[in-house]
Parts: C-alpha cells; structure tokens; sequence
C-alpha cells in the first residue's frame, strides 16, 4: 500500500472517532487541540490528524488558526436558534406531505417513545430520539429532504447531548411526542404539525437557558 493510501485509510478510521470524542463531549468546546497528545492517544503521526482536522473544520466541528493551531468550535447559541426551526419546519413538511402513510407506523412509533422514556444514558437517549423523528418523517421518502437532515441533525448533535443529560427533560419530551401521535392517531394532521414545532421550540429554550441566555 502506498504512503498517501495508507494515510487515507488511516484518516478515515480517525475521522468517526474525533468526531464522537467532540459530538459527545470529550472533546470540550472552545478547548485547544493538542495535536501530539491526540495522535499519540490514537497511535498515528500527525498527519492523517491534521488532515481529519481539516476535514472536520469543513464540517463545522473545529476551527484552525495559524498561531493557536486547531480548537474545538465553541457552543453558539446562534446555531440553535437558526437549526432547530429548520428542523421543525423539514420534519412539519414531511409529516403533512405523508400523514396518511404515518397510521401504520404509530405501533413502531409508540414502541420507540417508550424506549427513549426509559433510557439510561444520554447517548440511549439521543439514539432513541432521533430514531423516533426519522420514523416519523419516514413515509415522505423524499430523499433531498433526509440528506438535509441528517447535515441538521450532526450539526445539532453537541446540543442535543447537553440536553439528553438532564434526565428530568426525557420524560417531557417523551409526553410530547406522545401527544404528536395522538394527533396522528385522529387524523389532525394541523394539530399534529403544530406539537412538531412545540416539540422543538421547547428545546430551543430549554438549550439556551442552560447556555445562560433567555
């Protein structure tokens, strides 16, 4: 295998890995990346690092300067306020577009709810959630849409792990999907669109109060 193949390789297997360690948490936002500390944690030169870094700059997760190297993108209370909403409103137009198709899913549907009710970790929880949503955007089957979702959802995932690690917000969350269903269930589709949205404004606030703003 050649230098430049194994690098690819290498960066690849680097790429999910750095990528949990920031979306999770272990890697805190706002902090230093000290590139020899890492690449020894992983057992790799620096670089297949430094060109999984640049990657994930692209990404949004990390940001590079000349002087202070690579550091962990800050929480920002901006991208909460401008991704949540496009999340309400791509998952409102999925749902109204499909809501005939969603009945037969609400077995699936109620089964997750509870799973994520009961979850023991934020990460479960997190799983479980979003599990829940692309179940329920599913019928739609319009693939632009997905794509576009799943870019909001990594984007928000730091967020939402803050959120998943106050256990006392589950079981809200839980109660509000449960009556997104039950809307489902009747047929009130306008009614069901409107919880959606609720269901993330929610979030929104919930977030950035434990980000200190109103």
């Amino acid at each position: 295998m050649s230098t430049a193949a194994g690098s690819a390789r290498i960066r690849q297997q680097l790429l999910p890995a750095i990528r949990e360690s920031i979306l999770s948490g272990g890697l805190k936002p706002g902090s230093k990346i000290i590139e020899s500390q890492l690449a020894a944690s992983f057992g790799v030169s620096r670089t297949p690092l430094r060109e999984a870094l640049l990657h994930l700059e692209r990404e949004g997760l990390v940001r590079s300067d000349l002087r202070r190297g690579f550091t962990v993108e800050p929480l920002s209370a901006r991208d909460v306020r401008e991704t949540y909403p496009l999340l309400a409103a791509l998952e409102c137009f999925a749902v109204r577009n499909s809501a005939e198709f969603i009945p037969p899913l609400l077995p699936s549907l109620e089964q997750l709810n509870e799973k994520f009710r009961r979850a023991r970790s934020p990460k479960q929880a997190l799983e479980l959630d979003t599990q829940f949503h692309n179940t329920l955007m599913s019928p739609s089957r319009n693939s632009r849409l997905a794509d576009l979702v799943v870019s909001l959802r990594l984007a928000i995932r730091r967020y939402e792990h803050i959120y998943m690690s106050d256990a006392s917000m589950i079981p809200t969350s839980a109660d509000q999907h449960e009556t997104i269903l039950a809307a489902v269930c009747k047929g009130a589709v306008d009614k069901a669109l409107k919880e959606i949205e609720l269901n993330y404004t929610f979030g929104v606030h919930v977030l950035l109060r434990k980000m200190g703003e109103e």
